[in-house]
């Protein structure tokens, strides 16, 4: 008996994130022989892992992280040279949705585009993402796609019972607006009083921490109109 090999899964990280790389990589002026993690070294391993598995999935990469022809272009190109090369990625590797006669990306509802990508044997909050990475790559190269559809709301939970709150304080993991591989989050209590939900990104660096103490510190005070203390 045969057995049944899983559909690969589109890319689930941000546009964001993607083109950043890609700009990253362009700054340089050259495209490296080999793409791998040692190219991010400020992202997290699930945030690494989702770039070069979308990379693959885009036919960007190998299986050994050599970089096709048709990626150094993309890389190396402007803004406004990559639409078409962004709008030719989608026909290419989105053809579970351009080459199906039943199925039109310019017509169809959110419940239409969700049914496609689940058939890919994908759930949950990667729906969720696979559907905005495409959106947001359409919307950058001028790809029409139909006004009706959005991406799906994430999933509430995971099936998980939390923890109750106490003292008026969330939990750590109520905030659902994020990838859960993006984020970091974590609670400092406060006696008496709700505890303070910090939400930092998980590829948050020492300079990064260094700049975001002096910012919160400006900020509360002049929220708060707290003074400074007089050194005694």
């Amino acid at each position: 008996m045969a057995t049944k090999i899983k559909p690969a899964t589109p890319p689930f990280t941000s546009f964001s994130s993607y083109t950043s790389f890609l700009n990253q990589l362009r700054d340089y002026g050259a495209v490296p022989t080999r793409i791998d993690k040692t190219l991010m070294p400020k992202a997290s391993g699930s945030q690494s892992a989702a770039m070069m598995a979308a990379l693959k999935y885009l036919g960007q990469i190998d299986d050994a992280g050599k970089p096709s022809e048709e990626f150094k272009k993309l890389v190396l190109a402007s803004e406004a040279d990559r639409k078409p090369m962004l709008a030719a990625m989608l026909a290419g590797r989105y053809s579970f949705l351009f080459d199906d006669p039943n199925f039109n990306v310019e017509q169809a509802t959110s419940g239409e585009m969700a049914e496609k990508f689940r058939a890919l044997e994908i759930n949950g909050s990667t729906v969720t993402r696979t559907i905005a990475f495409f959106l947001a790559v359409a919307k950058e190269a001028g790809v029409k796609v139909s006004s009706h559809i959005k991406p799906p709301a994430a999933p509430k939970g995971t099936g998980t019972k939390k923890a109750p709150k106490t003292n008026g304080g969330a939990n750590p993991g109520d905030d659902d607006d994020h990838p859960t591989g993006d984020i970091e989050r974590f609670e400092i209590p406060i006696p008496g009083k709700a505890s303070v939900r910090v939400i930092v990104p998980a590829s948050l660096d020492g300079d990064d921490w260094e700049m975001l103490q002096s910012m919160i510190t400006v900020y509360i005070k002049r929220w708060k109109g707290f003074k400074t203390k007089e050194p005694q």
